[in-house]
């Protein structure tokens, strides 16, 4: 076993792993810092194709996606991670500012939650923390932080 082999056993431990797709560099550097600052351990693609890529070698505990990407958009992300037996199960979030047809047509491809952009960024850390409940092990680095 090698160096990161070890590293990435140990990183999954501490916390579950985020995938967020976002192609907006301001978005995501916010976007994933919450998460971490949260707890969770974050990867982070620029756009879809690099997002399919990301989850096929890491398999995330969720993902959080964009729609309007280039390369690969999010919704023909998502129905390509969806064929994917070891990836089916994974929670899907995604962002979109583009209203209810385009969270409809990612609802059909296999995503299972929306949230709408601009972010409430409590709104967003709440729903992430719904979808993947943390275990007692977890808690928030700004507590620990604090205390």
């Amino acid at each position: 076993m090698n160096q990161m082999t070890e590293l990435r056993e140990l990183n999954t431990d501490m916390g579950k792993r985020v995938l967020v797709v976002e192609d907006h560099h301001d978005t995501s550097f916010t976007i994933c810092k919450l998460l971490k600052l949260e707890g969770y351990d974050v990867d982070h693609a620029i756009d879809g194709m690099a997002g399919y890529n990301s989850a096929s070698i890491h398999h995330p505990d969720l993902i959080v996606t964009d729609v309007q990407m280039p390369r690969m958009n999010g919704i023909e992300m998502i129905r390509r991670l969806r064929t994917q037996d070891e990836l089916k199960a994974v929670p899907i979030l995604v962002m979109s500012a583009y209203g209810r047809r385009v969270i409809s047509d990612a609802i059909s491809a296999g995503a299972d939650e929306y949230i709408e952009k601009p972010l409430d960024f409590e709104k967003f850390i709440s729903r992430v923390k719904a979808i993947l409940p943390g275990d007692d092990a977890r808690q928030s680095a700004a507590d620990t932080t604090l205390q």
